[in-house]
């Protein structure tokens, strides 16, 4: 029988997998190369050390904010029943309506799903993802948590077409921060706050005459910091070198999608 050792390091390979498609589909939203235009700039990164305050991944992008959780499967939702911080979550979201609103709004979980198919006469295994809030989806599993009603699963291409594109999903910079405060709270700032949070985050920086535009991946420390990020257009990194030897790493590498 396998170790409980290998169990998990199994388990934390397939969450890699679901992780891997969901960012792949995220980046095809965001053509790599065009000549002269100037593309919308995103933050497509895992969050390293910092999940245990806050979450496996955040997503910025159109002036929207988010945070996801990664399972191997539907079932492995369950094993944040055993994580203290998200107790401490859900039992505050049953006194405070405006933080479960507020989870509701930014944090979500995604989870593997795997579909039988015949491929070419050959019995295979499709492997995809399903995405639903955060709170929804864990809450049936906690001891103490809100009364919350659910709501139907959303594929990857659902979730990013209300995320990117109709804005129903995530939200405002500074709602976010409140959000990221309120977990860094309940975890004692061990992990900083909005202020500190890193990551990574693509800026787009068009072609010229020798070359094709394509995305520059930048670290960057806080929500205001990315908001700024989000927001410039490119010719600010062309024209401004001081501003760039800002950019660099702050210190040990977090890990992320891309690097």
């Amino acid at each position: 029988m396998k170790s409980t050792a290998a169990k998990q390091q199994a388990v934390r390979a397939l969450e890699q997998n679901v992780v891997g498609r969901f960012s792949v589909a995220l980046q095809k939203r965001f053509p790599q190369h065009l000549e002269k235009d100037i593309l919308q700039n995103f933050a497509d990164t895992t969050l390293g050390a910092q999940d245990q305050s806050f979450a496996d991944y955040l997503l910025a992008a159109n002036a929207r904010f988010a945070l996801i959780e990664f399972k191997a499967s539907f079932l492995d939702i369950r094993s944040e029943v055993a994580k203290p911080l998200r107790q401490a979550l859900f039992k505050h979201m049953v006194r405070h309506d405006d933080t479960l609103r507020r989870c509701l709004d930014f944090h979500f979980v995604c989870w593997g799903v795997t579909t039988p198919v015949n491929f070419s006469g050959v019995s295979a295994l499709r492997e995809t993802e399903l995405i639903n809030h955060y709170a929804i989806q864990v809450a049936p599993f906690m001891p103490v948590g809100p009364d919350v009603a659910p709501v139907e699963d959303f594929s990857t291409t659902a979730f990013l077409d209300d995320f990117l594109g109709a804005r129903l999903l995530g939200g405002t910079a500074e709602r976010f921060k409140v959000y990221l405060n309120e977990l860094a709270a309940l975890a004692g700032g061990r992990q900083g706050d909005a202020s500190t949070i890193e990551g990574m985050v693509f800026v787009f920086v068009p072609g010229d005459a020798r070359e094709a535009g394509q995305y520059m991946s930048l670290r960057f420390r806080g929500i205001e910091e990315l908001t700024m990020y989000l927001q410039m257009k490119s010719p600010q990194l062309e024209h401004s070198p001081r501003e760039i030897k800002k950019l660099e790493p702050k210190g040990p590498s977090l890990g992320g999608v891309g690097f």
